[in-house]
């Protein structure tokens, strides 16, 4: 015979939560015991609904478990997932942002400041040689922008770039997408820092990226402006144009000239190979060149988290709050 949680469990996952993500919110001090206590079960349901972004009055008696941001939302891309399944994303982000806050540290500069991007990337280029994907980081954190990636995704198939959710005081980014490279993610914590920047989130709770917006043709007016605020951001251009006496023949030889211009220009070897990709369309030369251009090859994700890990205070966390936080963020490699 089942039992109380175990039927818990199974109507979640119904709701496509899948199991990685039911472990990470499953309370850390649930035992059998504590399954025949209902004090024990309803504080383990609401614990559960909070970390899903579930309503916790759906979550006890009879009733169907509903997702509080169901319809508060904007997904930029072919979606792949249904109206559950956005739900489940879009409620997870959030609630997992909203967690995050609790242990970021207040920000030392003014929003105000942050819709500026030639101002903030003047700021970074005073004390590094270009504007680099820790440096994004860095000009995120300074606003208290939380930036992590997910390792725990709420859905069986991770079709995400990144997300930016509104948190109750500010805001996060959520990545999705894995990268070998710095170059890549940077731009896509870069856009969204644009959504923020630009207000994009004044009338919704998230902003959820499918697609690789960089290579996607056409785009609505707020991907646009996204796409610009982190070009200008990463090079000091809304529209870099970059010329060549003759287009390069392979990635090696982008690479060799890009990494050549990139102390004139100011701008981050990676990223310049990811320009000439968008102005000529020639992706494969440009991710060819980011194997040359990178010494090795790096799970960016364990940057980003390592880094949030630093920056984060995790004594404003209850134990059993930090233990989520840390499952999410892939616990091996954050302190």
């Amino acid at each position: 015979m089942k039992t109380d949680s175990q039927a818990f469990r199974e109507e979640l996952q119904g709701l496509g939560i899948s199991k990685e993500a039911l472990e990470a919110v499953w309370p850390k001090w649930w035992s059998d015991e504590a399954d025949g206590s209902v004090s024990a079960q309803a504080e383990m349901r609401f614990s559960v609904a909070r970390r899903l972004g579930l309503s916790p009055k759906s979550v006890i008696g009879e009733h169907q478990p509903e997702f509080v941001w169901r319809h508060d939302a904007k997904f930029k891309g072919l979606s792949v997932y249904g109206g559950d399944e956005e739900a489940a994303l879009t409620s997870f982000g959030i609630a997992f942002g909203r967690h995050l806050e609790k242990g970021v540290i207040k920000p030392s500069k003014m929003p105000e400041e942050l819709s500026d991007a030639t101002g903030v990337r003047n700021a970074v280029l005073g004390r590094s040689s270009f504007v680099s994907l820790p440096d994004v980081c860095a000009v995120c954190w300074g606003f208290g922008i939380p930036v992590v990636h997910l390792r725990v995704f709420p859905l069986s198939a991770k079709n995400m770039v990144a997300m930016a959710v509104k948190t109750i005081e500010g805001f996060a980014i959520l990545v999705g997408k894995d990268s070998r490279f710095p170059a890549p993610t940077a731009f896509h914590v870069a856009h969204e820092l644009g959504h923020i920047a630009a207000g994009h989130l004044k009338e919704v709770s998230a902003l959820v990226d499918l697609e690789e917006t960089i290579e996607k043709p056409e785009k609505d007016d707020e991907e646009v402006e996204a796409d610009e605020y982190a070009l200008e951001l990463l090079t000091g251009q809304r529209n870099p144009n970059l010329q060549f006496d003759k287009p390069p023949k392979n990635g090696l030889e982008l690479a060799n000239a890009v990494v050549k211009a990139a102390s004139d220009r100011r701008i981050e070897p990676g990223t310049l190979a990811l320009c000439y990709g968008y102005q000529s369309n020639d992706w494969k030369n440009a991710y060819a060149a980011l194997n040359h251009i990178y010494d090795s090859k790096h799970d960016v994700w364990r940057f980003l988290n390592l880094t949030a890990s630093k920056q984060l205070d995790w004594s404003e966390y209850r134990e059993d709050e930090a233990s989520y936080i840390k499952a999410v963020m892939g616990a091996v490699d954050v302190a």
